[in-house]
């Protein structure tokens, strides 16, 4: 059953957010051209990116990839998939191609964080706070292969999402979440 899936999600990456990604500190403005590449990146991503979020009840399949939640769960086991699709990939390496690092890294930074943003944001809609992907601690990034495959037998994804032989997702500014709920969410705010 899908819980919520949004093909065009409106996404707002606050500075604290983007800075972590940044390895910047929280607390130094974006000044000069580090302002200039912060604006860019975030004008970039909003003309041409096109990140999704699609959040769903797990399966038995999925329940049995990740015992853990499964056994603590009182309710419910959702799955969430976010990306940030796959042009700010290709449009950073781009910019890597023409010898711009600053704005390949501006831009591959700003996908991930919004990755991050679509992930939390879902997830605390259902009024949780903690989640498990593949590539944490006991879990290994080959993990992906099974938990996407058991996703895609069960719904049509909202954009392209593959996993390499090495478990790695591709476009690589993806993420597969699996956390325990007790409610069905009731919004997701901005």
């Amino acid at each position: 059953m899908i819980l919520h899936c949004d093909d065009a999600p409106a996404v707002e990456v606050d500075d604290a957010t983007f800075k972590r990604f940044l390895r910047f500190p929280p607390t130094r403005e974006f000044e000069d051209t580090l302002a200039d590449n912060a604006q860019w990146a975030r004008d970039w991503f909003a003309e041409n990116a096109h990140p999704w979020v699609i959040a769903l009840e797990a399966n038995e399949a999925i329940r049995e990839l990740v015992p853990e939640i499964s056994a603590a769960a009182s309710d419910s086991v959702a799955v969430v998939v976010a990306s940030a699709g796959p042009e700010a990939e290709q449009h950073a390496a781009e910019r890597w191609d023409k010898d711009e690092p600053d704005r390949y890294y501006f831009l591959e930074c700003l996908a991930a964080a919004v990755v991050d943003h679509l992930l939390t944001r879902t997830r605390n809609a259902f009024g949780t706070s903690r989640h498990v992907s593949p590539g944490y601690p006991n879990w290994g990034i080959e993990a992906n292969h099974p938990l996407l495959a058991s996703i895609k037998s069960t719904v049509d994804l909202p954009g392209p999402l593959d996993v390499l032989s090495s478990g790695m997702l591709m476009p690589k500014k993806s993420q597969i979440a699996v956390f325990a709920h007790e409610v069905l969410p009731t919004s997701f705010t901005r």
